[in-house]
């Protein structure tokens, strides 16, 4: 089935990086895609290298926002609103994707009772080097030694948003709670498996995914943890998270606090 697929891209002050993304995108073996770009008033000339991209290729739209959020979370919901496919997939502007990554995903949708399905993925650097495995990925792996595959995800977001392919669920919308920046994602994971979704991973490594000082979703800090603890906390009184999940988190977090900042003196 040559379903389409939408992809939805956050832009903000990406000009470094936003051409290797959107080649990585045109690059697919995969080709019945549109390609939405969410500008979030970018300063920088990455509208410019967008527009060129626009010019080119006619599945590649350019929105732009009237003022500037702060975050992704407005600008995916944007896409999520433009968005035609009978899938949809996420990208950042300064990640990259294999050239196989949704003919495979696609394949696996199709072939499969499954609603998402997310991949493995490496680190790079902001010379696009690879640095290793996404972290979050090893914590994974350690947790379902001890926790069902469902209740991982209460402690550590191991779904990469950037390597996601999913049905296009027209009511699917990332919160915009300001104190949810960089997270909004690991939240609507955890509602969607909450809501008996199926997520499959596909165990392939298909994105490369950039970690740098300046990236927003770099949540190993006190301030990540701390927004955790909120998150959390939210979702207890929605009851969207388990309370046995929601104290063994809450204390995950508080420890890797006291490590992290014990490490510090």
């Amino acid at each position: 089935m040559n379903s389409l697929i939408s992809i939805v891209i956050p832009l903000y002050n990406a000009e470094k990086y936003i051409s290797e993304t959107i080649n990585s995108v045109i690059s697919q073996t995969y080709q019945n895609w549109e390609l939405i770009v969410v500008d979030d008033c970018s300063i920088d000339s990455s509208v410019v290298i967008v527009n060129k991209f626009v010019k080119n290729d006619e599945r590649i739209k350019l929105i732009k926002s009237i003022t500037n959020f702060g975050g992704p979370a407005r600008p995916r919901n944007t896409g999520l609103v433009n968005a035609k496919g009978e899938y949809v997939a996420f990208l950042d502007a300064d990640d990259v994707w294999h050239t196989s990554k949704l003919k495979k995903q696609l394949d696996t949708l199709q072939g499969s009772d499954c609603d998402l399905v997310h991949t493995l993925a490496n680190t790079i650097d902001k010379n696009s080097n690879i640095t290793g495995e996404f972290q979050n990925q090893r914590v994974f792996k350690k947790l379902k030694y001890f926790l069902s595959a469902k209740s991982v995800i209460y402690y550590t977001n191991y779904i990469n948003i950037n390597s996601v392919l999913m049905k296009n669920d027209k009511k699917m919308r990332f919160n915009e709670d300001k104190n949810l920046v960089a997270m909004e994602d690991w939240k609507l994971w955890m509602e969607t498996i909450y809501n008996g979704k199926k997520v499959v991973l596909l165990e392939e490594t298909l994105l490369n995914y950039r970690v740098h000082t300046n990236s927003i979703s770099n949540r190993n800090s006190d301030i990540g943890y701390r927004k955790t603890l909120y998150m959390l906390s939210v979702l207890l009184l929605k009851r969207e998270i388990p309370l046995r999940h929601y104290v063994f988190s809450s204390l995950f977090n508080v420890f890797k606090i006291i490590v992290k900042n014990f490490k510090r003196t």
